[in-house]
């Protein structure tokens, strides 16, 4: 009988952690929905302006304005912290399937901010912005 009510408990916590999160992830999408979409779209729209520029410092300014589209949405799923850096690092992966994306577009953006050596390509650039965009994307934030 302890053995059963053992299990029986275990099932049903188990049953309560997923219900738990598909509400914290409904929680996170409808924090995202009341913002202004129209405004994330003309930052976006912006964001891509530049990367069509051929000026690599327009192109650093793209990611830089993605990075601080990503802080924002960050801020407005609850994630508090001095940096993005350490917003990230409270994020459960099951909560954010595109985690490891924003991680590695960030650390491009940190390289371009604090490494005044840091040649950017167009290419390279391309591919960090796409790295925000399926970031938003997942979260409709565009």
């Amino acid at each position: 009988v302890l053995i059963f009510g053992i299990l029986y408990a275990v099932w049903k916590l188990r049953g309560l952690h997923k219900e738990d999160e598909s509400k914290r992830s409904e929680i996170h999408i409808s924090a995202l929905e009341a913002v202004s979409k129209t405004e994330h779209n003309r930052t976006w729209a912006l964001i891509l302006d530049r990367l069509d520029s051929f000026n690599e410092s327009d192109w650093r300014m793209a990611i830089i304005s993605a990075d601080t589209m990503l802080e924002e949405m960050l801020e407005t799923m609850g994630y508090h912290g001095e940096t993005i850096g350490e917003k990230l690092k409270m994020i459960e992966a099951s909560d954010f399937l595109t985690l490891d994306k924003a991680w590695e577009a960030h650390k491009i953006r940190n390289r371009i901010a604090h490494e005044g050596s840091f040649v950017l390509g167009k290419r390279e650039a391309r591919r960090v912005v796409d790295l925000y965009r399926q970031v938003f994307e997942e979260f409709h934030l565009i």
